[in-house]
């Protein structure tokens, strides 16, 4: 009689044909990109952690993600947050910044005409959404020094 165990065994994600794609493209380019439990695409990137939406396998839609890059405090932080979002999406209109109720997030979104034009975009999406966060982060900086 064998005794049971405590170890449960989860399924091993498979990743999309996109995700796929999405990894090699990625590893051409010099990055060292993974699959996460949901099946999306992260990697590092000067110091950021970055993730593009692959798990629902739809390569004409492009999400790339900045997630957590700033935590809030409090509900005075919460506030800063909200008016920062505002000035970096005035300044830099390539994605938006998305204000928690404990952390700030940014993200870029683009239609895409077919499944391989993301080669084109993602490189230069990457700097966008990494600028976007840098004018965010002036910005909460500034308020913290007036």
């Amino acid at each position: 009689m064998t005794e049971p165990t405590s170890e449960v065994t989860l399924p091993e994600v498979v990743p999309t044909p996109y995700a796929v794609a999405m990894l090699d493209f990625l590893a051409e380019e010099g990055f060292r990109p993974h699959l996460d439990d949901d099946g999306d695409v992260y990697f590092k990137y000067e110091g950021g952690t970055y993730l593009v939406i692959t798990a629902t396998d739809e390569p004409t839609v492009l999400t790339l993600v900045l997630p957590y890059f700033w935590p809030i405090e409090d509900a005075a932080e919460r506030t800063r947050a909200l008016e920062a979002a505002m000035f970096a999406q005035r300044q830099v209109r390539i994605g938006r910044v998305t204000v928690l109720d404990d952390n700030v997030s940014a993200s870029v979104n683009a239609y895409l005409p077919d499944e391989t034009s993301f080669r084109a975009v993602l490189l230069s999406s990457l700097d966008g959404l990494k600028y976007l966060a840098l004018k965010f982060r002036e910005h909460m900086h500034a308020q913290l020094e007036n």
